[in-house]
């Protein structure tokens, strides 16, 4: 009997143990199941920040890199069937400096007399002229010394008289402005083309002298860009001394202008802009721009952009809406219907689309819809910023080649110079550039 209580006992005393070992077990799964929800939530995390990244990666590329070619159609080499041949324009006469006449009088085979012409064929050889001498004007000016006034007098038509010439300087502002050249390759061009000796300081100074001579024309289209009815905004990044710094661009049909500002805040265009209320801005949906006096209209190609990015499917429908809008633009103002539009938007943002990303995309058509449509009240307003984007291109293709801007005076110099001249190209663009600036600066340094 004593054996089987023992057993018996021993027994109790596994099961207790058992019983212990599966209490243990299953806190130990209680945790490890804790454990593993937050690794799974862990992942999700990750996951989710991966995709994101991963959008962030593909929109940085569409900015910086060209799309791979083997993604792209080819297009066919050499002209398009059945288009007519290009020639070079035959030239004036006026412009012939030289002639030479090749006839015969004897035949270069057998020796004997020609008879006359029985026809002419005339071609011509066009050239530039390399290094022609630089044109030096010699200015001699007489004082005398007058009795009865009891001073020294020279005479009342003496011309303003600036060392650098006009052609110079025009030169100066093509290379800088339109070749984007930095100031040692303007000054080794100089020395190359012309046989002109000019240090990077005298370069400077020309700018300077340019900014001074533009005052009056800058101001003018200070006044144009707050006046006009429709303007198109932009911006991008500007280095100043080091510094970040941003470069602003204002398009009217008629000017352009350009904002240095080491802010990108909302002070700039309401100061460029002003009050006035009746117009329209259009920009790329920036925020600061909303607060600014004026009916807004937002780009459709930045939205269409980001719908291309996060979800296939909606940027399909969005093209085919924004292609009705366009086809809808040509008809006559009171022809047009904005309410179908607003109403077949708000269809796209309710309608569900597989993809996971399709809700940054409905933020941003939820944000701007009521500035989509406002092309349709208004003529000759378009429903993209690619206006102000292709006016800001250049000056982003001469950040990267010099780097900015020095000094605070070459920022006011930049500003001022370039506004001046890709407003005269707007009013004047089929004009060579020496045609149209030469004349601008004779007036200008005559004081007319």
């Amino acid at each position: 009997m004593r054996g089987y209580l023992d057993k018996e006992i021993r027994l109790q005393m596994s099961v207790t143990r058992l019983k212990n070992s599966g209490v243990r077990y299953r806190l130990k799964i209680k945790e490890q199941s804790i454990l593993l929800k937050q690794k799974d939530k862990t992942i999700a995390d990750l996951e989710a920040k991966l995709t994101d990244k991963e959008s962030q990666r593909k929109e940085l590329l569409t900015f910086l890199y060209k799309p791979n070619k083997k993604d792209v159609g080819k297009k066919p080499r050499g002209k398009v069937p059945g288009s007519p041949a290009y020639h070079r324009p035959v030239p004036k006469e006026s412009s012939v400096i030289q002639e030479h006449t090749y006839t015969l009088k004897k035949c270069p085979i057998c020796h004997k007399g020609v008879s006359k012409a029985v026809d002419t064929v005339v071609k011509y050889t066009e050239d530039i002229a390399l290094k022609p001498p630089p044109e030096t004007t010699k200015h001699t000016i007489t004082r005398h010394w007058c009795p009865s006034c009891e001073t020294y007098v020279k005479s009342p038509h003496v011309p303003p008289i600036s060392r650098i010439g006009v052609k110079t300087l025009g030169y100066v502002l093509y290379a800088r402005y339109r070749l984007r050249l930095p100031f040692n390759k303007i000054q080794e061009s100089l020395l190359d083309l012309y046989d002109f000796k000019i240090s990077e300081g005298e370069i400077v100074n020309l700018l300077k002298d340019a900014e001074a001579l533009f005052g009056e024309d800058h101001r003018a289209i200070i006044a144009l860009i707050q006046n006009a009815s429709v303007v198109y905004a932009d911006e991008t990044g500007w280095r100043m001394d080091g510094k970040n710094w941003f470069l602003w661009v204002f398009v009217i049909a008629t000017g352009t202008q350009y904002v240095i500002e080491d802010t990108r805040g909302g002070g700039v265009p309401k100061r460029v802009l002003g009050d006035k209320q009746d117009r329209v801005i259009i920009s790329d949906g920036y925020a600061v721009y909303q607060k600014i006096p004026g009916d807004k209209q937002q780009c459709w190609v930045h939205l269409l952009r980001k719908a291309k990015l996060h979800s296939v499917s909606l940027y399909g429908d969005l093209s085919v809406l924004y292609k009705k809008l366009l086809l809808e633009l040509e008809k006559p103002l009171e022809q047009r219907n904005r309410k179908k539009f607003e109403e077949e938007f708000q269809a796209l943002v309710d309608t569900p689309y597989p993809e996971p990303e399709v809700s940054k995309v409905k933020v941003r058509m939820n944000n701007h819809k009521a500035s989509l449509f406002t092309c349709l009240d208004y003529e000759g307003v378009l429903p993209e910023n690619n206006t102000a984007e292709r006016a800001i291109r250049p000056q982003v293709v001469m950040r990267k080649i010099f780097g900015g801007s020095r000094s605070l005076a070459g920022t006011r110099a930049h500003e001022v110079n370039t506004s001046v001249l890709e407003t005269m190209r707007k009013q004047n663009p089929d004009t060579n550039f020496f045609e149209v600036i030469l004349p601008l600066l004779k007036k200008r340094r005559s004081g007319l």
